[in-house]
């Protein structure tokens, strides 16, 4: 007998490590990086006031602004939900990894040499995490993001993922379970007009899938897209009256006798599922950032115009060189972006700059370092002790992130901190007051290991210890972990190993910058840059990068500014956010330019005022520095 009572569309996609409860809001703190202005006539639209001086983090409501955000998207959607923003995105849009081999480096051309920035440690560890289970830990991955992305989704909301041939069929399954299977719309064909690594054993692959789900069949925005008619349809409209050009057709009277009626021409076809009309971004394309994955802008800007209406919030958390949040712009939408990599961050800042866009904020996850781990608690002590040997330093007993150097002139404590979290300037500060103390003696000098520094991190630093005053006299060193640590931990399994190891390890300090001298001129102020010295180049390994790295120093000594990407200056400094009123940017693809280092400001009234100056090289590093001037 069959059973009537069957479970209907009961059918899931299950793996070994599927999650089991979907993540909860989390009151996690954004932290404001940087409030950019790239065109000072919409100052205006910040939502706080300049000229009473009323700026601030407590006063700067975020809401009100598009926001760009540097951390994982998983924390930052958890965040967004705790603030407020559950049921406020009208468009989603993500392109996540959808290859394990994927190559995510970024190209540089300097002077027509090519040149190929690494992935950061961070990126590396995150993408590595992504894929150490194959497909299992990737879903992993991205399941837990598109339960948060459907709760973000407003009544009237749609979500649009991007994927090929790797992942699709799965992701597809999952979003049935998550957004429902009623709540599908379209599985888009994007046939894109070049052809990748053809081989003739295959059919040529020449596609993309994106899965069009919404939040509410009855509610979701949809404005209709139409193709243009083909030469051969337009001819059949011969006539024409005060309502356009027309065509007859003949229809069945009430009498059997057949009768003509005019058939107006209309916008165009309405636009099917395929879409054939829109190339990928080669050769010298304007558009070309040198961002591996980046897709044409028309592809964003069918999906947004389709899918949401002016004013609507658009989110892109998988942002990568930024074209979400550039077509979102130009389209007068409200947006929210989120990007792992440093050079995502810096790519999409610059092309925002470049097209003039509304006043945005540039934030980063301040419980970073507490929320993410990727590797396990025993791998991440056993790293951290090593790269204290490698630095020359003895881990204290008891502490994995500590060690003891002996110096020629001094002992030093040194931290080494964690691969997968930016060290903060509230961290080192904690060290500092330790390095004072501990032991009973304490220590003169502190060493930071760190793989990563948060945005501002030299700014906040010294404001941080100019507050503690005689609280502090410890001095601070920041160093960088070399990208390349991995070849070395693998290799130092003994002491002796590690020995011989710490003599080609170089742990290089934070990018030096020197500012000139401000020049004043009646109201007017000029400042400019003296130097910039980065103290290594990660352009990885081998013959080529090494060429590479060679015609880099030769380009740098000539010209220090070859290596700035970005520069902003900040002409009335409050001492709580970086505001960016003026920016110059190399540029991207066949733009690129050499910066100026030299800019000038006039003063509408006289006063003391705070000069802020930031500065961003080619591989993401950044270096800020202060100036005081006095208009009489």
């Amino acid at each position: 007998m069959v059973n009537s009572f069957r479970k209907k569309d009961s059918a899931k996609l299950t793996w070994d490590t599927k999650p089991k409860r979907a993540p909860n809001p989390k009151d996690i703190e954004f932290q404001t990086a940087e409030v950019v202005i790239p065109n000072p006539e919409k100052a205006g639209q910040l939502p706080f006031s300049f000229r009473d001086k009323l700026f601030g983090e407590e006063e700067l409501d975020k809401q009100k602004m598009n926001r760009l955000i540097w951390g994982d998207n998983l924390l930052a959607m958890q965040a967004l939900l705790a603030q407020g923003y559950e049921g406020k995105i009208n468009l989603i849009y993500i392109d996540p990894p959808f290859d394990s081999k994927a190559d995510y480096s970024h190209k540089i051309k300097i002077d027509g040499t090519e040149m190929t920035k690494e992935p950061s440690v961070i990126e590396r560890l995150a993408y590595k995490d992504t894929w150490a289970g194959g497909t299992d830990s990737y879903l992993d991955m991205l399941y837990p993001r598109l339960q948060l992305m459907k709760r973000l989704l407003a009544p009237n909301g749609s979500i649009y993922v991007h994927l090929d041939w790797h992942v699709g069929h799965y992701v597809k399954v999952m979003m049935d379970e998550i957004f429902g299977k009623e709540n599908f719309c379209n599985e888009i064909i994007w046939n894109y007009g070049a052809l990748f690594k053809a081989r003739e054993t295959l059919w040529q692959r020449k596609h993309d899938n994106i899965y069009f789900y919404c939040k509410d069949p009855d509610k979701f925005t949809f404005n209709t897209q139409f193709s243009e008619y083909s030469e051969g349809s337009i001819g059949h409209y011969k006539y024409e009256d005060e309502k356009g050009k027309y065509r007859f057709t003949s229809t069945p009277g009430p009498d059997g006798k057949r009768i003509q009626k005019k058939i107006y021409l209309g916008e165009g076809s309405p636009m099917t599922d395929v879409w054939s009309d829109i190339d990928v971004l080669t050769g010298q394309n304007l558009q070309k950032t040198g961002y591996v994955t980046q897709k044409n802008e028309k592809l964003l800007e069918r999906i947004i115009v389709a899918s949401s209406n002016e004013g609507d919030l658009i989110a892109d958390f998988f942002v990568g060189s930024g074209t979400t949040l550039a077509a979102a712009e130009k389209l007068n939408r409200r947006w929210i972006g989120c990007e792992l990599g440093k050079v995502g961050i810096q790519v999409t800042r610059g092309r925002l700059v470049e097209q003039e866009a509304n006043p945005f904020i540039v934030e980063n996850i301040g419980n970073y370092q507490r929320e993410m781990i990727y590797l396990s608690g025993g791998r991440i002590y056993e790293m951290q002790k090593i790269i204290l040997k490698l630095y020359g330093a003895e881990p204290i007993k008891n502490r994995h992130d500590l060690g003891v150097r002996k110096d020629e002139k001094t002992l030093e404590l040194v931290y080494c901190g964690y691969p997968d979290r930016p060290v903060t300037a509230r961290k080192v500060e904690e060290l500092a007051r330790e390095a004072r103390d501990l032991e009973g003696t304490g220590y003169k000098r502190l060493v930071i290991l760190a793989w990563d520094y948060e945005y501002n991190y030299n700014e906040l630093l010294a404001s941080r210890l100019r507050a503690a005053g005689k609280d502090i006299k410890t001095e601070v060193v920041s160093r960088q972990i070399p990208p390349d640590i991995y070849e070395y931990l693998k290799k130092a399994r003994d002491e002796e190993e590690i020995e011989t190891l710490a003599e080609k390890v170089k742990f290089f300090e934070k990018p030096y910058l020197k500012l000139a001298e401000p020049k004043i001129d009646g109201k007017s102020a000029t400042i400019g840059i003296d130097n910039y010295v980065l103290y290594d180049f990660p352009l990885g390994f081998g013959k080529k990068a090494d060429e590479a790295r060679e015609q880099l120093l030769k380009m740098v000594k000539d010209n220090f500014a070859v290596l700035i990407d970005y520069w902003a200056v900040d002409w009335d400094y409050d001492g709580f956010t970086f505001k960016s009123q003026w920016q110059d940017l190399r540029g991207f693809g066949r733009k690129t330019k050499v910066v100026n280092t030299k800019t000038s400001h006039t003063y509408e009234k006289p006063g003391k005022y705070t000069i802020a100056i930031r500065v961003v090289d080619i591989f993401g590093n950044d270096a800020t520095g202060t100036l005081e001037v006095t208009i009489k």
